[in-house]
């Protein structure tokens, strides 16, 4: 008889609601999942998805229905439950919609066993997170009334942009082809899928007009990035990669579904390619693991979730590629990517768009701990803070040009 030894008894849950939230985020919806149980807890995920909001909502619902009275801890079996329940709408709006509810039932185990999602992912190896600041400049053309910011319309605006960045001691930005006064002013096109995807010679002037400024009043130590996600074949991308030589680039960041492609932009210019936020689960990465098509990969765990989330970390570990998630979506996704970051020993850099929505804080029971641009790794159970549902129902998303 062996005495002294004290068993743990798991907590045997059931889930008895699902039910989401599309939330004004200034430039993009929000959409929130919530998951409830009967002795409880409950936990927060999110399948942000700009333009089909309220498609994503409507399958997570659909979901919702199948997993009444499922256990909420067994956040790998609902994956794979679900996956064959939307065996035939595999990617796209169904895997979105997975990923909120397994983030959700992440933050559910958490809390059920009194730790952190990032100590049940293997324990932190890092207590801060790099933070960039994503959107830089950007949002400031177009939102900057409503994100109650100064406007930006001139190379000297994004002069005074880049004192902000330093003074808030972000270590690197992302920024876009702008619009600007004093500069080719570029009209917003959708992207790329439908014109030639070549890029024009006032694109080219644009870009490193932009790139240069910011380089010259950042300093050669602040990573620069730059976001042309579909607008570009691979002609129109090697072009702009070896236009941005000069600057010392973070990375370029260009999308394709064509690992060829990719591979052929990189081996075409000494700039730092980035890919991969419209990707969703391992078999879509692995080609362009394979391939070695990328220097960065930028998964986003909204439309990914924890469970394939953090294997699609570990493969890239595999083929020696960095992390560095795509992160433009909510608070409550930053909170994901931070609990997978703070676990990978391959992790970057984090996306964080800090001009976002005035009343972001608001919504959350712990908002974050920035320190000096870096992100600090809670040690809360679960996700890190819930969601205020008085403060969620204050700021619906009434539709927009998103949708």
């Amino acid at each position: 008889l062996v005495t002294g030894v004290q068993t743990c008894a798991l907590p045997i849950l059931k889930i008895t609601k699902v039910k989401t939230f599309i939330v004004d985020g200034v430039f993009r919806p929000w959409t929130f999942v919530k998951i409830e149980t009967d002795s409880g807890i409950v936990g927060w995920g999110d399948c942000t998805e700009w333009q089909a909001a309220y498609s994503v909502a409507a399958t997570v619902n659909q979901l919702g229905e199948n997993m009444i009275g499922k256990d909420p801890m067994a956040s790998e079996a609902a994956w794979w439950d679900n996956a064959s329940f939307m065996v035939r709408q595999r990617g796209g709006i169904a895997y979105k919609a997975m990923s909120g509810i397994d983030s959700a039932l992440w933050d559910i185990r958490g809390k059920a066993l009194d730790a952190p999602v990032w100590q049940l992912l293997g324990g932190k190896m890092r207590d801060e997170l790099e933070l960039y600041w994503s959107h830089c400049g950007s949002d400031r053309g177009r939102y900057a009334e409503q994100l109650n910011v100064p406007k930006l319309s001139t190379l000297d605006d994004v002069r005074e942009l880049s004192q902000e960045v330093l003074d808030q001691g972000f270590t690197g930005i992302k920024t876009n082809i702008l619009a600007l006064e004093d500069i080719h002013d570029i009209p917003r096109k959708k992207n790329g899928v439908g014109n030639s995807g070549q890029i024009t010679y006032q694109q080219l002037e644009n870009a490193v007009s932009v790139i240069g400024t910011f380089r010259e009043a950042l300093g050669p130590e602040i990573g620069i990035a730059i976001d042309t996600a579909l607008s570009f074949r691979w002609g129109g991308a090697i072009k702009l990669a070896r236009a941005l030589e000069p600057f010392d680039m973070m990375w370029l960041e260009t999308e394709t579904w064509d690992p060829g492609s990719l591979r052929t932009v990189r081996e075409s210019t000494t700039t730092t390619i980035c890919h991969g936020e419209s990707l969703m689960g391992p078999e879509e990465y692995r080609p362009f693991f394979e391939s070695h098509a990328q220097d960065v990969i930028m998964p986003d765990f909204a439309w990914n979730g924890i469970t394939m989330g953090k294997k699609i970390c570990d493969l890239a570990h595999l083929y020696d590629t960095a992390i560095a998630p795509h992160n433009c979506h909510s608070p409550m996704n930053t909170l994901v990517s931070a609990n997978i970051c703070a676990v990978i020993p391959n992790f970057m850099t984090l996306e964080f768009i800090n001009d976002d929505a005035p009343w972001r804080d608001d919504l959350m029971t712990h908002p974050f701990e920035i320190e000096n641009g870096k992100l600090q790794v809670h040690n809360r159970p679960g996700l890190g803070s819930d969601l205020i549902e008085s403060e969620l129902e204050k700021h619906r998303w009434t539709g927009g040009n998103n949708l």
